[in-house]
């Protein structure tokens, strides 16, 4: 049982659940409008423990919020700060369509819903041509040959 401390009160989680139920919690607790809420550990020193993730002070990156508490370095009694988000859907899948094959840009067609459409830039904006040099190559040498390699 892990007991985090909001606002002078004490609230018991279990280490089976998510800090993303952790958040849902406060926010039931208080009556809270919105419907995602930024967490904010406030400690003196960071908590470390082999294998586990650290508890620094500060706020929680929001791609935590699928991880188990068991999977943080929680030792004593953590005190928190929430504070509101407006327009955040902690449970929105976002999906980008990929355009190509492995890396870069690639012309390919790719599978997924498109919430980026890339395919109305411009292929190349970069003008390749003020950039060419001319390669001068160099003359092949053999080294068992004799002419190019004469005795002394």
């Amino acid at each position: 049982m892990i007991i985090f401390c909001v606002n002078e009160e004490e609230l018991p989680m279990n280490e089976t659940s998510t800090i993303l139920d952790l958040k849902q919690e406060i926010i039931k607790k208080y009556k809270l409008s919105t419907k995602y809420i930024d967490l904010v550990f406030l400690m003196d020193k960071p908590s470390r423990i082999l294998g586990k993730f650290n508890v620094e002070p500060g706020k929680v990156a929001r791609p935590f919020d699928r991880h188990r508490l068991d999977k943080f370095a929680f030792k004593d009694k953590i005190r928190v700060e929430y504070s509101q988000v407006e327009g955040y859907e902690p449970k929105k899948k976002v999906v980008m369509k990929g355009l190509g094959r492995g890396r870069g840009r690639g012309l390919g067609g790719g599978s997924g819903s498109a919430i980026y459409n890339l395919t109305t830039r411009p292929t190349s904006i970069f003008d390749h041509t003020t950039t060419e040099q001319s390669l001068t190559l160099e003359p092949q040498y053999n080294l068992d040959s004799i002419d190019d390699f004469p005795t002394l």
